[in-house]
């Protein structure tokens, strides 16, 4: 692809209101032109010219939530994603565990209790019978639960008389003795920093698979929310030129000392790479049942979640990231953890602060007023409402009518971002505009409280201008206007006109990022 293009006989969807093209035409990184039988100006005579052949044009999809540098590790560990038992988990585990060195540690994820047959939580000595006597920490999918075995608890020096921490638990068998099961970062993480790293080639050949993967699917950029060891990483690639996707970056709460003291603040980075806010979390989660709600879960004594961060230390951590002019991502689940956060944006007296609250799965309606006159972003992951349907009735129940709600969100003028949460959900936007709009799983007709549905446009312009608008790029992208960014996609559909059951059917056919081919189908021949 040249660096002068002129795509004409398309559909451009440019995402702002009704306006709608056949031709865009691009110089380098830019959009100079977009308007109609634009092949026929002669001031695009000398641009490059690509037949769309009345094929579909969107802005590059970003997605606004994911844990990119975990995602990227995902390719070197065992997934136990989609088994719908313990037996087929271990007997993974197993295979996988065969193929390993021996100073190896068995790592993966996926693990989902409440999607097996017959719910059972493991422990850890079903884990040492198919890990070899290496040690092992495998992810449940959710990933605010570990599961590890005996040898890894030793290696932690994790004992039935180590204190349970603040803002986690440690689960325990009748003995009084470590069952496995860690829930929480602060039961979990110190233990997940001692794996040894994989060697740079390795996760450099992961990080290319995983980029890849994303350009497959239309994504030209991610927010992502990972650790000290994924700043680094992306930094360094940045520094180098060899990011291959931007990435807003949002480092976790234990990163703001460094933060403070080389003086990093809002927007610091490059085109690719830059810091978009710091990342704080208020509760847990569904699955793991320690998303903090106001209500026990339906079946437990009297379960309301885990508390990660109190209302005061949230304030503190967000007032001293507000001094650096960097808002606040918050991770708020259940319904207590969302008013919990809502407290703690009301102490911060820089209202210009875009703040964000990820997931809001569970919100009482009185708050998300709260939520629109604070100006929060709405930071949702669509994909999770068809899989966490089950989980929803059975732990929430009636409460459930307040979950999800992208439909009441919209109306209320709130902006709304969309993500994947990826590698917890799949790395995939148009499956999560699919599952806005159908909120059922695929070929499923159990739909999940529909009043609650959205429309494509709706769902296509939070994968674009929402996700902009969440990390403060807007006038630069999430549309296909002349002065914005050449990121945008070619689709084989228009999926704001078809079915709703027929957009997870819709194909990517190519991914121009920064004015540059990235993917191409196998279909195209440019």
């Amino acid at each position: 692809m040249k660096a002068k293009t002129l795509f004409h006989n398309g559909r451009i969807l440019t995402q702002a209101g009704e306006l709608r093209a056949d031709s865009i035409a691009i110089c380098r990184n830019s959009i100079v032109a977009v308007g109609n039988r634009l092949e026929h100006d002669p001031d695009f005579r000398s641009y490059s010219q690509i037949n769309l052949r009345g094929r579909t044009v969107i802005p590059g999809l970003v997605d606004a939530h994911t844990h990119f540098h975990l995602f990227t590790k995902t390719y070197s560990q065992v997934s136990l994603n989609g088994l719908d038992s313990l037996d087929k988990c271990l007997r993974k585990i197993k295979r996988f565990t065969a193929n390993l060195p021996r100073n190896r540690w068995v790592v993966g994820g996926g693990l989902f209790p409440d999607g097996f047959h017959s719910r059972t939580i493991p422990d850890r000595y079903m884990l040492d019978r198919v890990t070899g006597g290496r040690p092992a920490f495998i992810f449940f999918k959710d990933t605010h639960s570990a599961w590890i075995n005996s040898k890894a608890l030793e290696f932690g020096r994790i004992t039935g008389a180590t204190p349970q921490p603040d803002g986690g638990r440690i689960e325990l068998l009748a003995d009084g003795s470590p069952s496995g099961i860690l829930r929480e970062m602060s039961a979990y993480l110190d233990l997940y920093h001692r794996i040894p790293p994989l060697p740079k080639r390795e996760l450099n050949r992961c990080y290319d698979l995983a980029v890849n993967h994303a350009y497959r699917l239309g994504i030209t950029g991610v927010h992502s929310f990972d650790g000290p060891d994924g700043f680094e990483y992306f930094a360094d690639l940045a520094e180098r030129n060899k990011l291959g996707l931007r990435i807003n970056y949002y480092p976790r709460a234990d990163l703001l000392s460094q933060l403070e003291k080389t003086g990093t603040r809002y927007g610091t980075g490059t085109k690719f790479f830059r810091i978009a806010g710091v990342k704080l979390f208020a509760d847990g989660a569904l699955g793991s049942q320690s998303a903090l709600c106001f209500s026990k879960y339906l079946g437990s004594k009297d379960n309301r979640g885990i508390e990660v961060l109190s209302v005061a230390q949230m304030k503190q951590l967000a007032r001293r990231a507000a001094r650096l002019g960097l808002p606040c991502a918050i991770h708020a689940i259940g319904d207590k953890a969302v008013a919990n956060v809502l407290e703690a944006f009301e102490s911060i007296k820089r209202p210009r602060l875009r703040h964000r609250i990820e997931h809001l799965q569970l919100v009482r309606r009185k708050d998300l007023a709260r939520v629109k006159r604070l100006g929060v972003v709405a930071s949702m992951q669509p994909s999770h409402c068809p899989s966490d349907i089950g989980m929803a009735r059975n732990y929430w129940g009636r409460r459930s009518t307040n979950a999800y709600v992208f439909r009441t969100v919209l109306d209320k003028g709130i902006p709304l971002a969309f993500g994947s949460d990826a590698p917890i959900e799949p790395l995939d936007p148009i499956a999560g505009i699919a599952a806005a709009v159908r909120r059922a799983r695929p070929n499923s007709r159990d739909v999940f409280h529909p009043e609650q549905r959205i429309f494509a446009t709706e769902a296509l312009h939070a994968f674009t201008v929402g996700s902009a608008i969440a990390c403060g790029q807007e006038h630069q992208h999430g549309y296909l206007l002349p002065g914005y960014r050449a990121d945008f996609v070619v689709l084989d559909r228009d999926l704001t006109r078809i079915a709703p059951s027929r957009i997870y059917d819709t194909r990517v056919l190519a991914t121009i990022l920064d004015g540059k081919l990235k993917y191409c189908h196998s279909s195209l021949r440019w």
